[in-house]
């Protein structure tokens, strides 16, 4: 997870207005630099990466809510 929590913020070192779901980070961000990534692992990254105050949900009640860099 610590990992995928590295590659989400280099990700976004890169591409610092992205925004995505979860599973849109798992398929659009990480498959094509990292491969497949479990999408239980990279929610537990996003968490993660919220806690730290790297990233922020969009909508935290939404069914998918939209995770990018905090402002």
């Amino acid at each position: 997870m610590d990992e995928t929590a590295a590659w989400i913020r280099s990700y976004l070192d890169e591409y610092p207005k992205a925004a995505d779901t979860a599973v849109g980070i798992q398929r659009w961000w990480l498959a094509p630099r990292q491969g497949e990534v479990a999408l239980l692992t990279v929610e537990l990254a996003l968490a993660k990466l919220e806690s730290e105050g790297v990233v922020k949900n969009s909508d935290s009640m939404a069914t998918n809510p939209t995770y990018g860099r905090r402002g």
